[in-house]
């Protein structure tokens, strides 16, 4: 279940966007060996928020891969505590498995996802989403466009269809039941202009899917920097505005127009 090398071949690894599809693509081959086996799992702010030894062994791995590439760069992630680079040029954020609920479930939905951040710039320069068993691997770099690679087969993405009448919007609901029954609460005012909502089990995924254009709108509150790091950048290469949130428990918006979209 080897889901590397295909990939790889096409982005070489001494470029910062192919240095995060192989450390992304590392974490996502150590998922896929313990994808629909026993798990150990735990949990963190809620019943419902699921950590596993298999998100543990993914990002171990992303923070090895990405130590060897670049040992003195800064990396950050879901699971660990940061690590500072003496000199470090850039900084990664990393989730390594986008979707644990869905991952403990047997579900496919659940990728591992790899952002860069140029510290010199401040900007979000590349990003890198593997989702193996949905067989799709989104990566972005900035100036370099989007791209769905499923295969051999690598496609430019472009966004939504503009002129599309019955559009869809993507969500997703905080662990915490006070600040879904706010969630609930605005989506009755968004959805009269959407004739349905999906609610996937990963953010990455959802923003992803607007940049490719099978989603119109991706909104949601209370992510944080690991859901959307990588994700925007592709979402933005397609020709899409980001709102990055703020602050926690600020909105996340990917959309042709963020500004109708508030909290």
């Amino acid at each position: 279940m080897d889901f590397l090398p295909e990939v790889v071949s096409w982005a070489t690894v001494n470029k910062i966007e192919g240095m995060a599809l192989y450390a992304a693509q590392v974490g996502a081959n150590v998922l896929l060996e313990h994808f629909r086996t026993q798990l150990n799992i735990n949990t963190k702010t809620s019943e419902a928020d699921y950590v596993t030894n298999a998100d543990l062994a993914s990002e171990t791995a992303v923070r090895a891969a990405l130590r060897e590439l670049r040992p003195n760069d800064t990396i950050t992630g879901e699971e660990y505590e940061a690590q500072h680079g003496a000199n470090a040029e850039y900084y990664w954020s990393i989730d390594p498995l986008d979707g644990t609920v869905n991952f403990a479930r047997g579900l496919p939905n659940w990728a591992t996802s790899v952002g860069v951040k140029d510290l010199a710039t401040g900007e979000w320069v590349a990003g890198a989403v593997v989702a193996p068993v949905l067989g799709v691997t989104y990566l972005g770099s900035k100036g370099g466009g989007a791209w769905a690679i499923r295969g051999e087969t690598k496609t430019r993405l472009n966004g939504p269809d503009d002129s599309r009448a019955a559009k869809i919007i993507a969500t997703g609901f905080s662990y915490s039941a006070a600040v879904r029954l706010k969630q609930f609460a605005k989506l009755t005012e968004l959805m009269p202009d959407f004739v349905d909502l999906r609610r996937m089990g990963s953010a990455s995924l959802d923003m992803c899917a607007v940049a490719e254009g099978s989603i119109d709108v991706y909104y949601e509150a209370d992510i944080k920097e690991y859901d959307w790091a990588a994700a925007m950048v592709i979402a933005e290469e397609a020709g899409l505005q980001c709102k990055r949130p703020e602050f926690v428990g600020d909105l996340a918006v990917v959309a042709r127009n963020v500004e109708r979209f508030s909290l």
